[in-house]
């Protein structure tokens, strides 16, 4: 084989090589785009069922007070001795605590988002005490298909396990996770790593992204 045609093959098995290259690397970033999406998608999803609880819960309320209020207005025409009466007013009664706790709910809600906001604005000096966890946890779980819950009953994990779930659920960047425990980078990968071991996570899997999904 002359110099001109070891050239030529040199060339050509360059670029195959490239062509094989470049098809694989367009087929792992089109597979590790399409993984991305679904994520999004579930991440999406799982905004809109939430979004959708709540918006049942605001029609459920509207619902009490328009009974509450359609009692009211026919115990107004009936006497107080009449067995109708009776039966309207236990009615009315059973209205009106459903109306209360439905605005209690509305109420924690509100003040849940408001130390969250905090929390994110300014993790440094907020100083959340004990019960005031506990009203976020409690929200988180709620909100989110009671996954504190869930992990704590099948795997175990500890209360601050808890409030790391927590924060990343409501996207708290991991910069924002040190300054909230007042941690250093070391102790926070401690930690969630002990976190990952207990969920049977492997090392490539991403924790906070596997968390958001669940």
């Amino acid at each position: 084989m002359d110099m001109s045609s070891s050239w030529t093959f040199v060339l050509f098995s360059l670029g195959c090589v490239a062509l094989i290259a470049g098809a694989l690397l367009g087929f792992l970033i089109g597979r590790r785009t399409g993984s991305r999406q679904e994520r999004f998608r579930q991440v999406k999803e799982k905004m809109k069922r939430n979004k959708a609880m709540l918006c049942r819960q605001q029609k459920e309320r509207y619902e009490y007070a328009r009974q509450v209020k359609q009692l009211e207005e026919e115990l107004q025409h009936l006497t107080a001795e009449s067995e109708q009466y009776r039966e309207r007013m236990s009615d009315l009664e059973f209205y009106q605590q459903k109306l209360r706790a439905s605005e209690r709910i509305d109420l924690a809600d509100a003040n849940v988002l408001s130390m969250l906001i905090q929390l994110k604005e300014d993790p440094l000096h907020t100083n959340l005490t004990r019960t005031e966890w506990n009203e976020i946890l409690h929200y988180t779980d709620m909100l989110f298909n009671h996954i504190l819950t869930d992990l704590k009953a099948k795997q175990g994990i500890t209360r601050h396990e808890q409030e790391i779930c927590c924060l990343v659920k409501w996207n708290f960047s991991r910069k924002e996770q040190l300054a909230v425990f007042n941690n250093t980078t070391d102790a926070l990968t401690k930690s969630k790593n002990r976190l990952k071991k207990k969920l049977q996570l492997d090392e490539k899997t991403d924790l906070d992204q596997f968390i958001r999904l669940y």
